[in-house]
């Protein structure tokens, strides 16, 4: 939602009202954003809103039911380029190398990020897309954006024998229990890695909360401070990118000695690793960046469309 704010400032306001218009032909446009519209914004506050609300919305179509389940595509949050444990787990384990063309998918449901971003923007641009479709593919373009710039939408770590399932691994991190001090997961049931750095930015999704924290990354990152690297708008870029902040930055080597050490016994739980507080304040900086070039790149495609 704070990347949507951003991209709605940078496109400026007869785009801003082009694609708020587009959003309201959303055909859940009374259930999932008029109804949850907070109380006592102005009009302007209101626009904003919808498009922040926008970017969250594939999230929402999660816990659909009955047929509007047809909106709700899990494998499209992410894209799971390998990250390999050590040299045998490179040596035995040999994932597809992954497309970001949606033509080439198995099927609609069984896209990556990369694919499900491409077919967005085709459709987007595509004068013949009615304006339902483009509010659908608006929601899954703010949101992808955002995801796949964030390491773990772009990386799952394999190794040898605890995850080695091919276009499985890890799971982006959700099958490495980890422990915090800060309370970051103090609420989550299944506190893992994938959720660091998912929690990492916001937890709170109120208006002023989520309009703060972009106006932080913005100050931090302004435009003119990445213009170099938000040039760079192919999808599977950001994802490469990603997957190598996840070699960097994620799968440390305190977080990889830990899975090591469990490969001796696969089956048996995996003991949490220890999230220190220098770890915490490095992903903050990386996940700040990261979503202040989606907002810069994101924007930059936008612009090109007449919808």
């Amino acid at each position: 939602m704070a990347i949507a704010s951003i991209i709605y400032d940078q496109l400026g306001p007869a785009q801003q009202e082009t694609w708020v218009k587009v959003l309201r032909s959303h055909p859940r446009f009374a259930q999932d954003f008029e109804s949850a519209m907070p109380q006592n914004l102005t009009p302007q506050q209101q626009n904003r809103w919808i498009f922040m609300r926008a970017a969250a919305w594939p999230d929402l179509a999660r816990s659909f039911d009955g047929d509007d389940q047809k909106y709700n595509h899990p494998m499209w949050h992410y894209i799971d380029l390998p990250v390999f444990l050590d040299d045998t787990a490179r040596g035995k384990i040999h994932p597809p190398e992954l497309s970001g063309d949606y033509h080439k998918a198995r099927s609609e449901q069984s896209m990556n990020a990369v694919q499900a971003i491409n077919k967005a923007l085709a459709e987007l641009s595509d004068h013949a897309t009615p304006a339902s479709q483009k509010a659908i593919d608006l929601c899954w373009f703010l949101h992808l954006a955002g995801d796949i710039h964030q390491p773990l939408h772009g990386a799952t770590l394999y190794s040898a024998e605890r995850f080695r399932g091919i276009l499985l691994g890890d799971r982006g991190g959700n099958d490495i229990p980890v422990h915090e001090n800060e309370g970051l997961l103090a609420n989550s049931k299944n506190p893992n890695l994938h959720a660091i750095w998912d929690n990492i930015l916001l937890q709170d999704a109120s208006y002023d909360a989520v309009t703060a924290l972009a106006a932080e990354v913005e100050k931090a990152h302004p435009a003119q401070t990445l213009s170099t690297a938000a040039k760079q708008t192919d999808p599977m870029e950001w994802a490469k990118e990603s997957n190598q902040l996840s070699q960097q930055d994620v799968y440390t080597p305190k977080v990889r000695e830990v899975v090591l050490a469990g490969e001796a016994h696969p089956h048996a739980p995996l003991p949490p690793v220890q999230i220190s507080a220098e770890y915490l304040k490095r992903a903050r900086s990386i996940a700040h960046e990261r979503a202040a070039l989606a907002c810069y790149r994101a924007t930059a495609l936008l612009a090109k469309i007449e919808p």
